[in-house]
């Protein structure tokens, strides 16, 4: 069960520079939240913070800590992986426009969920433009991640599809400090290691393609020297080839 581990301070968020706060200065922000009550909630690996088709009229919610995974799923109990959420990331956002929970959002790990009321968060946006304007820019970025990948899976072979996703994957992570420590896997302190957070099958699930099929792309990327795996975490040896695989630079197909 999710539990409560204290109520929010923005100012001292650990992700506020990455939130829809960020453009506040602090004496506004301060200001401006007086009263503002939310809510950081723990949540276990595999725990559901909202389902799909519930109502999301009360909260929306900010990613603190951890990484989770936003799903949906068919009649017959299929589930397909939409996108994997970050830290700083703003989810649920449903309720603005009075719908209900488009989607199910899963914890991938063990994680920090601020908890946003919505009611005072659309007052906060009726008087902050800077907060609006927050909201909206990441309402745009969802839309163009949609549409880049319905471009991959519509377009792009296999080995695209795969390469692609590990290159956003680390860019992601590199992007939001998440850099993994050397600490216990016998590394040199300069290789960057990342997380590998979903498994050979959730891959498969995220980019329609097989468990087969991932495996022996990995296994074949593995042999050229492009990646390297440990303990579910990868390094990236040759970008470059990585990106002639995924078809994303302005030499593809010459």
């Amino acid at each position: 069960m999710p539990q409560l581990k204290s109520k929010g301070h923005c100012l001292s968020c650990p992700v506020r520079h990455r939130s829809i706060f960020s453009d506040l200065p602090e004496n506004l922000l301060n200001e401006s939240l007086e009263g503002f009550e939310t809510s950081v909630m723990v949540y276990e690996e595999d725990e559901i913070i909202f389902k799909q088709n519930a109502n999301s009229s009360e909260s929306v919610y900010t990613l603190r800590k951890g990484l989770i995974k936003i799903c949906k799923s068919l009649p017959d109990g299929r589930i397909q992986i939409m996108r994997v959420l970050v830290p700083g990331c703003l989810f649920g956002i449903d309720g603005f426009v009075g719908e209900n929970y488009n989607h199910t959002a899963r914890a991938l790990t063990d994680c920090e969920v601020c908890r946003l009321p919505l009611g005072g968060l659309s007052k906060l946006r009726r008087k902050h433009p800077e907060i609006d304007h927050a909201i909206l820019s990441r309402f745009v970025k969802n839309l163009r991640q949609t549409e880049d990948m319905l471009l991959e899976l519509g377009a792009k072979k296999a080995p695209e599809k795969l390469a692609t996703y590990i290159l956003r994957l680390s860019q992601s992570f590199a992007a939001n400090g998440l850099k993994l420590s050397s600490d216990g896997l016998n590394l040199s302190s300069k290789e960057e290691w990342h997380s590998l957070p979903l498994s050979r099958s959730e891959i498969g699930s995220l980019l329609g393609l097989t468990i087969e099929t991932v495996s022996r792309f990995f296994s074949d990327w593995k042999r050229k020297g492009f990646i390297k795996e440990s303990k579910g975490n990868i390094q990236i040896l040759d970008a470059k080839g990585l990106k002639e695989v995924a078809c994303i630079d302005e030499s593809c197909g010459k």
